[in-house]
């Protein structure tokens, strides 16, 4: 897959001057011609050779050590970075640039129903103050009835967990639907937000991938309830939702903290990396990544921790054995 940083970082980055600079080469102008550079390391006996390919990438390759060749990536990872990141992270100070901003995906078409059918279908669904479903997730009735999550949620037909998803003026524009073994959402609706109840004295905002993580979360930190707000994206959100954000963003109160919340995998980290990068734009904000630990998402740390504390789940006994790919 192309990757424009790190194409930049072979065209812009003169292999001969980096390796002078940064690591003590020499070039050695005897052997060297305009078109190939040949570099001594005194210190470690090292012979490198350095020519600009026609497709404008520096490369290199070591006389001493025929694995050890390529670009300039190839170059610092032989010499010491642990990983793509780490040599990222050194290419980046070298050239004085930040990290490009994650390039989120286009939303996708939009369907021409009308969402107010989706809004139509959540106001039909039932209010209530438990869920068998929920509770086989680790997720309390407090927290179900905390005016936090008020009429955020309902129960919809086959008992379908309904979490409304609101636009900038708070009207429905589809839900996340979840259930045993099913994810889906409301058909004819738009992704948009899940979200809390908001309240003035908000100090964060955390946000998940789904509504159950972000319950999941409020459960999990009782400490930090009483000034955190809740918004799920159901899913790696669209450029319209990133949109969304970023309005929702500059609303937030000055010195409040954005959280990342998401899963830990590697979309879960980009889309981590994506949030921090969007709330750069805001000088007023914070920004802190809290990743579940030995588990996927906060909803398999919840139902670990429930089990834990001796907790009884109303899951039969026979399908206990799995937490994480019930999403």
């Amino acid at each position: 897959m192309y990757d424009s940083e790190l194409d930049r970082f072979k065209r812009d980055i003169h292999l001969v001057g980096f390796a002078v600079q940064r690591y003590g080469y020499v070039r050695d102008r005897r052997e060297s011609s305009r078109a190939c550079h040949v570099l001594r390391h005194l210190g470690s006996n090292d012979k490198i050779v350095v020519r600009q390919s026609q497709d404008g990438h520096w490369t290199y390759f070591s006389v001493r050590d025929s694995g050890d060749n390529g670009t300039i990536i190839d170059f610092v990872q032989a010499r010491g970075a642990r990983s793509l990141r780490e040599a990222r992270e050194e290419l980046r100070q070298y050239l004085g640039t930040r990290p490009p901003a994650i390039d989120f995906p286009p939303a996708p078409p939009q369907r021409s129903a009308d969402t107010r059918s989706a809004a139509e279908a959540f106001d039909r669904a039932l209010r209530a103050d438990n869920c068998p479903y929920l509770d086989e997730r680790g997720i309390r009735p407090e927290t179900l009835t905390d005016a936090r999550f008020a009429d955020t949620w309902r129960i919809g037909p086959r008992q379908n967990v309904f979490f409304a998803h609101r636009d900038d003026d708070g009207v429905i524009t589809g839900f996340e639907i979840k259930n045993r073994g099913f994810t889906g959402f409301a058909t004819g609706g738009r992704k948009t937000a899940w979200q809390s109840v908001q309240r003035p004295d908000d100090r964060a905002l955390v946000v998940t991938e789904s509504a159950i993580d972000a319950l999941s979360y409020h459960q999990l930190h009782p400490e930090r309830a009483a000034a955190t707000r809740y918004l799920s994206t159901a899913g790696h959100p669209s450029r319209s939702q990133i949109e969304l954000l970023d309005r929702l963003f500059s609303a937030l109160p000055a010195s409040s903290t954005v959280v990342a919340a998401v899963d830990a995998d590697s979309a879960g980290e980009t889309l981590a990396r994506g949030l921090h990068s969007l709330t750069r734009r805001h000088a007023q904000l914070g920004f802190r990544r809290d990743a579940p630990t030995a588990a996927k998402d906060w909803n398999e740390v919840l139902q670990h921790v429930e089990r834990a504390a001796g907790r009884s789940l109303s899951t039969p006994r026979a399908s206990r054995g799995s937490f994480g790919p019930n999403r």
